[in-house]
């Protein structure tokens, strides 16, 4: 877990809800010794640096827009070994990568106690 009691979505299981606290979006950086080819734009701030300029808000903006905004209450509909990881937000269901939604951390809702987990009369 991360600071706070935070998890990615990607790690809960079908049936859990929390709400969406943060998107970490892609805030890497890549040396110059390593010369691999970088999808996307490149800017240097450094001799020794080079970062992408957008720094995964083009991610965060499209999940705005498909409604995972900060404070929104989301139910993990399925999460299997493979495939998509299916979430509930509002009246929608969404579909997100795995790897979309490792990037995805949500404050989970604390477990309902059920008959008998309470207090005892008597």
């Amino acid at each position: 877990m991360s600071e706070a009691g935070l998890i990615p979505l990607g790690f809960m299981r079908p049936g859990e809800s929390g709400t969406l606290v943060e998107v970490r979006g892609l805030r890497h950086h890549v040396r110059e010794d390593n010369l691999d080819s970088h999808a996307g734009p490149v800017m240097t701030y450094k001799a020794a640096h080079k970062y992408h300029t957008d720094r995964g808000h083009r991610l965060e903006h499209r999940l705005q827009h498909m409604g995972l905004t900060p404070g929104q209450t989301v139910t993990v509909v399925q999460n299997a070994i493979t495939g998509p990881v299916i979430v509930a937000v509002k009246d929608t269901r969404i579909g997100l990568a795995k790897g979309v939604a490792a990037r995805i951390f949500v404050k989970p809702d604390e477990p309902e106690s059920g008959p008998g987990g309470g207090s005892q009369a008597g």
